[in-house]
Formats: C-alpha cells, sequence, structure tokens
C-alpha cells in the first residue's frame, strides 16, 4: 500500500484527506476534531515512510485554499465584530501572541532548537498554517546549501506537526473550561440574537 502512495501522491492526498474528514466527524464526549484531524490522520500515515510526499505546487495550492475558505467564510462576521468589540480583540490576540511567542522562545534556549524547529513550533502551537507557509517560503529563498535548507524547511515541518496538536486540543480543552466557567449557554444567545 505505502509503494502505491509514493508512486501515486494524489492518491495520497486523497486518502488522507477522506480519512481525515472521516475521523474529524468522530464526537468524543460532544467535541470532535473537525478539520484538524486531517493531519492527524496525516501524520500516521506519513510516518509509514519517508518517501512519502506530495508535491510542493500541491501544498501551496492548498494553503492557498484553505486561506481563500476561511477569509470567505468568516469576513462578514469578523468586520461585524470588529466593529462592535474590535480593540478589546485585538488586546486578547496581542496578549495570546506574546505568550506563545514567550513560550517557544523559551524552550528554544531551554531546549537548544534550531531557529526553524523554534518557529515550526510557534506556528503549530497557534494552529497557524499560512504562518508555516510562510516560514517555509522564507527558507526556501535563503543562501545556503540546498542540503541545509532542506533540512531547516524538516524542522520547521516537524515543530509544527509536534505543536500543532496540541495547539488544536489546548484550544478545544479552553473553549469548554471557559463555556463552564462563564457559564456561556450557546442556544440562549442564539436566540437574543434572533430577538435583535
Amino acid at each position: 500500500m505505502v509503494e502505491a502512495f509514493i508512486e501515486n501522491p494524489v492518491l495520497l492526498l486523497f486518502v488522507v484527506a477522506g480519512l481525515g474528514y472521516g475521523v474529524g466527524s468522530i464526537r468524543i464526549r460532544g467535541s470532535k476534531l473537525g478539520v484538524a484531524a486531517v493531519l492527524f490522520v496525516g501524520l500516521a500515515i506519513g510516518s509509514l515512510s519517508p518517501e512519502l510526499q506530495i508535491p510542493e505546487t500541491i501544498i501551496f495550492l492548498g494553503l492557498a485554499i484553505f486561506v481563500y475558505t476561511i477569509g470567505l467564510s468568516s469576513g462578514p462576521s469578523f468586520f461585524a465584530t470588529f466593529r462592535q468589540r474590535g480593540s478589546r480583540d485585538i488586546i486578547f490576540v496581542i496578549l495570546m501572541l506574546t505568550l506563545s511567542a514567550s513560550i517557544a522562545v523559551s524552550l528554544h534556549f531551554l531546549f537548544h532548537f534550531e531557529a526553524s524547529t523554534t518557529s515550526g513550533l510557534f506556528a503549530g502551537s497557534t494552529t497557524n498554517t499560512p504562518a508555516l507557509a510562510g516560514l517555509l517560503d522564507a527558507i526556501s529563498n535563503v543562501k545556503a546549501a540546498s542540503g541545509s535548507i532542506k533540512d531547516m524547511s524538516q524542522q520547521a515541518v516537524v515543530g509544527y506537526s509536534l505543536s500543532y496538536p496540541m495547539g488544536v486540543l489546548g484550544v478545544m480543552l479552553a473553549i469548554v473550561l471557559m463555556q463552564r466557567a462563564l457559564k456561556i449557554d450557546y442556544r440562549k444567545e442564539e436566540l437574543e440574537l434572533k430577538q435583535e
């Protein structure tokens, strides 16, 4: 089976996406991973052989489609929310990014990670796939031996892949805890919004 995936990266792409989508739709205690499960399935299948690769064109096309759909689906609510409580949300985001960056830098010095690994850890911990793409693009533009560029890219992807699951699960856990702590009732809020 691995040989078939190595010879046909498009088959690999669709198998990972299909299995990931299926796994992501499974509910566990009222929560599901959603499309983030595609990464977990990709990690599992990718661990079968280092020769399993997706062409770079497909990687960047997938990223472009991902960013496009996020922008298109959240655009209207983003601007409506931004007008209502934009400064508060911006301050919160800056604080969270500063905290994440501080942790990444601390881990960098504590464990003597390469800069590319630390950058990948930061991108993954914030579940920021476009940041990983920007990092990989920046690495590819570095004037260095091609072997070291490949190593740096792989280190960034490994850092991202290690921290992304924790970023997803951490956010899910934080949402559940905050819902309970703040006694958030989505059904009640939905009814209130419909009445406005």
